[in-house]
C-alpha cells in the first residue's frame, strides 16, 4: 500500500458460534484460526485489529471463548476465534470439549488458510505453547505469529523476548510481529505484514 493511501477501515461480520464440528458454517473461501493460550488477550487483539470495539468478547476471566466463533471480514476471508488454550482451572470436560473443537476444526477444515497464533510476548516457551507448536507444526498450514502485550514490555525488551520465543518454539522462518492493543500503528503494521504474508500484492 501507498504511504500515502489511506487503509480501509475493516468490515467485519458476525456470521455463527459453533460449539462443535456439526455447527460449522458451509465452506465458504478463506478462513483463518486465531489460536492463542487463555488470557493472551484474542478478544482484544481481534477487536483492536478489525477497529470494532466488542465485537469479540473481552472478559477478565480466563478461558471465556468456549466457541468457534466465524467472522468474515471484508467479504475476502473469515476468521475462526478458537477457545484458547491452557486454563488449568478449566473442568476437565471443558478441556475435552474445547480440545476436541479445536483440532476438528484445524485438522479437518479444507479451506483453513493459515494460523493466526497469539503467543505473550512476556512468557516464552511455556509449556502450553510448546505443545501447541508441536501439533500446529503437523498440521501443514502456514503460521503467523503475533506476540500479545507488546506494551507491556520495553522495546529492547521485546526483541530480546521475541528472540526467545523464536528459539524456544522453533519459529526462526515464521514471522512474529509484536503487538500492542494501546498502539495505532500495531494494527497498520499488522495489516502490511498479513497482507503480504497472504500473498495479497498492493
Amino acid at each position: 500500500m501507498n504511504k500515502n493511501e489511506k487503509r480501509k477501515r475493516p468490515q467485519p461480520k458476525f456470521l455463527v458460534s459453533a460449539a462443535s464440528a456439526k455447527d460449522f458454517p458451509e465452506l465458504s473461501g478463506e478462513e483463518y484460526a486465531v489460536l492463542g493460550r487463555s488470557n493472551v488477550g484474542k478478544s482484544s487483539f481481534i477487536s483492536h485489529v478489525l477497529e470494532r470495539h466488542g465485537i469479540a468478547r473481552v472478559s477478565r476471566k480466563p478461558g471465556k471463548t468456549s466457541l468457534a466463533n466465524f467472522y468474515r471480514i471484508d467479504d475476502t476471508m473469515i476468521w475462526v476465534d478458537l477457545p484458547g488454550y491452557g486454563y488449568a482451572k478449566t473442568s476437565g470436560s471443558e478441556k475435552l470439549r474445547w480440545g476436541r473443537l479445536i483440532r476438528s476444526y484445524c485438522e479437518q477444515r479444507k479451506n483453513l488458510a493459515g494460523i493466526i497464533w497469539l503467543i505473550d510476548i512476556r512468557h516464552p516457551g511455556v509449556k502450553a505453547d510448546r505443545d501447541a507448536r508441536e501439533w500446529i507444526g503437523q498440521l501443514g498450514v502456514p503460521v503467523f505469529i503475533i506476540l500479545t502485550k507488546a506494551d507491556k514490555v520495553s522495546r529492547q525488551q521485546a526483541n530480546v523476548l521475541s528472540k526467545k520465543i523464536a528459539v524456544a518454539l522453533h519459529l526462526e522462518d515464521e514471522p512474529l510481529l509484536p503487538y500492542s492493543t494501546m498502539q495505532h500503528a500495531s494494527r497498520e503494521r499488522f495489516w502490511d505484514v498479513f497482507e503480504k504474508w497472504r500473498g495479497i500484492d498492493h
